[in-house]
C-alpha cells in the first residue's frame, strides 16, 4: 500500500508541476524557449516536426490524431511540442475547409466516380457514405501535400531568418 501511495504522490507531483508551469509566466516562457525554440535542434528537425504535425492533423483518424502524432513523434525522435502544435491545423473553424479540400482532392483519384455532394437540407449519412472513398483518398493526398509543403516552407524560413541573424550580429 505504501508503494502505491508513493507512486501516486510522484505522479501527483508531475501533474501539479505541469499546471504550475502552464500558468506561471516565467515558467511558461522557459517551457516555450526550451521546447519550441530549442537552439539545440536543427532546422531540419524543426521543419520535419512541423511537416509531420500538419500531415497528422489532416489524416482522417479523427479523435486519435494527437495520440498517434505524439506517439510517432516519440518514435521518430521529433520535437513533440512542434508536432502537437502543427497537428492542430484541424481545429474547429478549419475542419470544413479540410473536409472540402480533401473531398475535392479525392476527385482526382476516383476518376469517373468523381461527384459533387449536394449540400442540401435532405443530406443523409447514406449520401455521405457513398462518397467516403473519394474523401479518404483526398484526405490522405491532402495530408501528404500539406505536410511536405509545410515542412519545406518552415525549413526555408528557418534558414532565411538564421542567415539574417548571423548577418546582423557580425
Amino acid at each position: 500500500m505504501e508503494k502505491v501511495k508513493a507512486k501516486f504522490n510522484v505522479l501527483w507531483g508531475y501533474v501539479v508541476n505541469f499546471f504550475t508551469t502552464l500558468f506561471s509566466k516565467e515558467k511558461s516562457r522557459q517551457f516555450i524557449k526550451d521546447h519550441l525554440f530549442n537552439p539545440h535542434h536543427s532546422a531540419r528537425l524543426k521543419a520535419s516536426s512541423i511537416g509531420f504535425g500538419v500531415f497528422m492533423g489532416i489524416v482522417p483518424i479523427w479523435g486519435f490524431q494527437l495520440l498517434v502524432a505524439f506517439s510517432l513523434a516519440m518514435l521518430f525522435r521529433l520535437n513533440k511540442a512542434l508536432v502537437i502544435l502543427a497537428a492542430h491545423i484541424s481545429f474547429a473553424p478549419m475542419i470544413p475547409v479540410v473536409i472540402f479540400l480533401s473531398y475535392k482532392a479525392g476527385g482526382y483519384w476516383v476518376g469517373n466516380k468523381n461527384t459533387d455532394i449536394p449540400f442540401t437540407a435532405n443530406m443523409t449519412i447514406k449520401s455521405i457514405s457513398l462518397h467516403m472513398e473519394q474523401y479518404l483518398y483526398g484526405s490522405i493526398s491532402l495530408a501528404i501535400v500539406a505536410g511536405i509543403t509545410a515542412g519545406l516552407l518552415t525549413f526555408a524560413l528557418l534558414k532565411i531568418f538564421k542567415k539574417e541573424v548571423v548577418i546582423t550580429t557580425t
